[in-house]
C-alpha cells in the first residue's frame, strides 16, 4: 500500500504564508465582517511570517495517506485555510480550520502537520499572536500552476474563534497538569450557534490528562464565536481545532 501511495501522490504547497500580528492590534473587521458583507469576502493579506519547510514537510507526511483518495479520482487541486495563535517563541499552540478542503483528511494533515511548528519570519520582541495562512494541495502536476489560482478566502459557513475571548490570551497551563508533567495535543469538534455561543464541544484527540482536556473545553467555552453564515444572516454551525500542551523548558 505504501508503495502505491508514494507512485499516485503527489502534493505541492503554495502560498503557505499568512497576515500576522498581534491579536491585541488585529483590527475587529479581521474576525468580525462588517455588516452585511460575508466572511468569504475578505481576502488573506500576505506577510513576513511563514510556515517553516520543516512544518510543510511534516504536512506532507501526515497527508501520504491521502494517496487512496487521490487514486479514488476525489480531486485535482484543493487548499484549506487555517488561523493560528502562536507563542512569544513563535510556536503554534492554537490551530482552527477555517475554510475546509472538502476532504476530512486534508483537513486533519493540516491541523495535526502545523500545530506545534515554529514559525519563521518573527520580528524581534513580538509576544505572539495571529495569523492566516493557505496551504494548497496539488495531486495533479498539470495543475501545479499557482498563478492561475486566487487567494483562499473565509469560508462564512464555518464560526471563527476570535482574535480575543479564552483562546487569547493562550490558555495557562494547569498547575496539577504541569504538576504531574502532562502534555499532549487536544482536538476538538466545536459546535456553535447563530449567536456566536458554543452549544457543545466533541475531544476528537485527547491529551491523555482531564485536566488539560478541561483547560481546552473552558478556553473554547469562554470565545464569543464569530457565527457562521448563510450569506445573509447568522446560522449555527461546526468548526475543528486543536490546542497544543508542551512543557516549558527547565
Amino acid at each position: 500500500m505504501d508503495a502505491v501511495v508514494k507512485r499516485c501522490f503527489t502534493v505541492i504547497f503554495v502560498g503557505a504564508f499568512g497576515f500576522s500580528q498581534t491579536a491585541e492590534a488585529m483590527p475587529r473587521s479581521d474576525t468580525t465582517p462588517p455588516s452585511g458583507v460575508s466572511a468569504a469576502d475578505f481576502a488573506v493579506p500576505r506577510d513576513r511570517v511563514h510556515l517553516s519547510a520543516q512544518a510543510l514537510q511534516a504536512i506532507y507526511l501526515n497527508g501520504l495517506r491521502l494517496g487512496a483518495q487521490k487514486a479514488a479520482g476525489s480531486a485535482k487541486v484543493t487548499s484549506c485555510l487555517l488561523s493560528v495563535w502562536y507563542t512569544d517563541t513563535g510556536t503554534v499552540q492554537v490551530v482552527q480550520v477555517i475554510k475546509s478542503s472538502g476532504m476530512p483528511m486534508v483537513d486533519q494533515a493540516c491541523l495535526q502537520g502545523s500545530i506545534g511548528q515554529r514559525l519563521e519570519g518573527m520580528l524581534p520582541g513580538k509576544s505572539g499572536g495571529r495569523g492566516h495562512f493557505a496551504i494548497y494541495w496539488v495531486f495533479d502536476a498539470k495543475e501545479s500552476n499557482a498563478a492561475q489560482r486566487p487567494p483562499i478566502k473565509l469560508d462564512p459557513s464555518i464560526p471563527q474563534l476570535p482574535a480575543d475571548g479564552g483562546i487569547h490570551p493562550l490558555p495557562t497551563y494547569p498547575a496539577d497538569a504541569l504538576a504531574r508533567r502532562a502534555h499532549g495535543i487536544c482536538k476538538m469538534h466545536i459546535s456553535v450557534s447563530a449567536g456566536g455561543v458554543v452549544s457543545s464541544i466533541e475531544i476528537t484527540q485527547s491529551t491523555g490528562s482531564e485536566s488539560l482536556d478541561d483547560a481546552c473545553k473552558e478556553a473554547v467555552a469562554k470565545s464569543a464565536f464569530v457565527p457562521a453564515t448563510d450569506g445573509e444572516k447568522p446560522v449555527s454551525g461546526t468548526t475543528d481545532a486543536a490546542i497544543l500542551w508542551r512543557l516549558p523548558r527547565s
